[in-house]
């Protein structure tokens, strides 16, 4: 009979919990170092929580007590604001929508401080029924409890939309008009000389023989000259009175829409035919 022989590797428990002792340490160690890069960089609330971390008691008394320390410095670093905000008519405001920096910080205000990083903040504040407003704030190390008063605006809604009757088009094609109106006026009035040459002529000649030759001649040069005057106003005058009718009845109406909003404001044109 054969016998195999092998090797069986035996962990105790002690080596065990010092394997895990070990990365504990390695893991306060590790949060100690972030949190001085986070302090430096301004971002104390993430340093903090470093900081919680290698201030656990099952971290090395060394390493605990020095995060310890940490935590208090940075408290004593962090600037507090209190907002204050109110509405149109005065009043105290609580169901408030606070955002900072694009992202939310709180949703209702007590009256209690809220701890934020030092460092300049854009901050928009939003009320039901009210204009938001924006506040740009630069917060420094130790600043404590500083108040800062918002005055929300009563939302003011669009006003209807006004139509502009008077279009250039339009304006244009009673302009037009006028002018044609005026020329076949004209064309009445040189068509009336016309007829009242050519009966002068009639008279100056009432027979074959005729007594006012030249009179009669020039007469009846007036008649000719006021007749192609007339025909020249009424076709230009038509011409034009046509014109107008055309572009006033296909002019568009423009539409004027005022446009309001939290960071916009203008005017829209539009148009209909």
């Amino acid at each position: 009979m054969r016998w195999r022989l092998g090797c069986v590797a035996v962990f105790t428990l002690p080596s065990l919990l010092a394997t895990a002792a070990y990365a504990d340490d390695a893991a306060c160690i590790a949060a100690t170092e972030q949190s001085l890069v986070l302090r430096q960089q301004g971002k104390l609330h993430d340093a903090l929580q470093q900081l919680a971390i290698c201030a656990d008691p099952a971290c090395p008394a060394e390493v605990k007590d020095e995060c310890g320390h940490r935590i208090r410095d940075i408290d004593a670093a962090m600037p507090t604001l209190i907002f204050v905000v109110k509405d149109h008519a005065g009043n105290d405001l609580d169901t408030v929508m606070v955002m900072m920096d694009g992202a939310p910080l709180t949703g209702t205000l007590d009256g209690r401080a809220l701890s934020i990083d030092p460092g300049e903040h854009a901050f928009r504040f939003e009320v039901s029924g009210q204009t938001p407003v924006e506040k740009k704030l630069l917060l420094r190390e130790g600043e404590k409890d500083r108040r800062e008063s918002i005055a929300m605006l009563l939302f003011e809604p669009l006003q209807p939309t006004r139509t502009s009757f008077w279009s250039t088009q339009r304006v244009l094609g009673a302009i037009t008009g006028g002018v044609g109106i005026v020329g076949i006026g004209l064309g009445v009035w040189f068509g009336a000389f016309a007829l009242a040459s050519q009966s002068q002529e009639g008279s100056d000649c009432p027979s074959a023989n005729c007594q006012h030759y030249l009179q009669s001649v020039t007469d009846y040069n007036y008649a000719q000259m006021n007749a192609t005057a007339s025909t020249v106003m009424f076709i230009a005058g038509g011409v034009l009175a046509a014109t107008g009718v055309v572009l006033w009845l296909t002019a568009p109406r423009v539409k004027i829409t005022p446009l309001a909003g939290p960071r916009t404001g203008g005017l829209s044109l539009g148009g209909e035919f």
